[in-house]
């Protein structure tokens, strides 16, 4: 006989919780505080470690959520579908009768609706779509951003815009946009329209939105997952003059997450794992990676770019396929191949393989004397692949990119805040909470 508890999970991706408890501190906002030091906590970690393969959140949620190591589960990029055989938390739960919500979950599948009140997938996913139908009027303008991001037409943003903010105003959340109206208008002020403060935007919106959902049905089981935190952490955590800005919006999230932790007897507040300060590296990324791939003259089917600085490519047929994989393997800068490629059944993956000191470069300068200057990941002294036709091949690709700043890299250890709930450890594992999570149900 199952007996029916209820628990909530906030899974606030990547954060660093120490920083939010100094900023909760120099920017006086004493709810952040209060809320994290009244729970107790443990350590998790993870055995992963390769920086852009295993140590990243589209694997290490799926682990947390499957109780499988990676190895394992074989999820490692943005929108890939998990083998059926591996069962997630929801498919186990439901089977059980315990009702379920689910918001904004990485690399997250909705196999079966049974006891599903509420799907709504992270907005990298290239497949997945909201249940029930109508809350992919709110899903299209952050799924349009995420997966065509630096490359948006304003058409379009405006159209998906008008749709998304119908769906607030008959949600009744245009109330808590109007009581923040010159809070709202001061942010964007000093921010504009960076790339984190939308991410920012759209996640307290998002939850403000959820408030009103659970206030309507709630959910035995909810998962809520918060992704623009790591966001910031990873590309301007290097830039006071916004620090002020990640703290107001986290403060009223943390609002948001006391409203619903309200309707719930046990809670959970999870990092999974953190990140830490670095000095600041340049990523390259193709400004419009489908544009990018036409340019060096490759034929394919569709293109599902990542977050970061690569891309899923899928073809109509093998030829195509082997052309591609083989034209961006023999791309060379000095002695180091230009992409790292990986070939699959029916696509193949690729991204940048290196990373620049500074944001600027001139291919047609670069020797030996300067390519330290430039670049980390190059070693050797090879000068054979710096001919005239590499150069201009070179110059094609860098004419093409946007440089990405990197202020942090990822941390194999993380922190769970609870309440309620029976951890039985100091310290875990994150395939442990897997199994700490049913248990609570049995």
């Amino acid at each position: 006989m199952i007996t029916k508890k209820n628990l909530a999970i906030f899974e606030i991706n990547e954060c660093d919780f120490n920083f939010f408890l100094k900023g909760a501190t120099k920017y006086h906002f004493p709810i952040i505080k209060n809320y994290l030091t009244k729970k107790n906590k443990i350590t998790t970690f993870t055995i992963d470690k390769e920086e852009g393969l295993n140590l990243d959140p589209w694997v290490q949620w799926v682990t947390v959520h499957t109780g499988v190591r990676s190895s394992k589960h074989k999820i490692y990029r943005l929108g890939q579908k998990l083998n059926n055989n591996v069962k997630q938390i929801w498919d186990i739960i439901s089977d059980k009768g315990i009702s379920t919500s689910l918001w904004g979950i990485f690399n997250s599948n909705l196999r079966k609706k049974k006891n599903i009140d509420l799907f709504f997938p992270d907005p990298w996913s290239f497949t997945q779509k909201a249940y029930p139908q109508e809350f992919n009027d709110y899903l299209d303008l952050p799924k349009y951003y995420a997966t065509n991001y630096p490359n948006i037409r304003l058409n379009k943003v405006l159209y998906l815009s008008y749709k998304f903010l119908k769906k607030v105003i008959l949600s009744k959340s245009l109330f808590y946009i109007l009581k923040n109206f010159f809070s709202f208008i001061k942010i964007f002020y000093i921010a504009g329209f960076k790339s984190f403060n939308l991410y920012f935007f759209l996640d307290l919106i998002s939850l403000e939105i959820l408030c009103k959902n659970i206030k309507k049905k709630k959910s035995d089981f909810l998962i809520v997952s918060l992704n623009s935190f790591a966001h910031y952490q990873h590309n301007f955590w290097d830039n006071g003059k916004y620090e002020i800005i990640y703290f107001w919006y986290l403060n009223e999230m943390i609002k948001k997450i006391i409203y619903l932790e309200n309707y719930y007897s046990s809670s959970i507040c999870y990092n999974g794992f953190e990140q830490k300060k670095i000095k600041n590296k340049y990523f390259l990324r193709a400004k419009n990676p489908k544009k990018f791939l036409q340019i060096l003259g490759l034929n394919f089917k569709k293109i599902e770019p990542n977050m970061t600085t690569g891309a899923q490519v899928f073809f109509n047929n093998y030829r195509d396929k082997t052309k591609c994989f083989n034209f961006l393997k023999s791309i060379y800068l000095l002695d180091t191949p230009l992409f790292e490629v990986q070939n699959f059944k029916n696509k193949i993956f690729f991204k940048f393989n290196i990373y620049l000191y500074e944001k600027n470069i001139n291919i047609e300068n670069l020797n030996l004397k300067n390519k330290n200057r430039y670049f980390n990941c190059l070693k050797k002294d090879n000068l054979r692949n710096l001919n005239y036709k590499n150069i201009r091949m070179l110059k094609a690709i860098f004419d093409n990119v946007i440089f990405m700043k990197s202020t942090s890299e990822h941390t194999s250890k993380g922190t769970l805040y609870f309440k309620n709930i029976k951890l039985k450890k100091k310290k875990s594992e994150n395939t442990k909470i897997f199994k700490e999570i049913i248990a609570h149900f049995s």
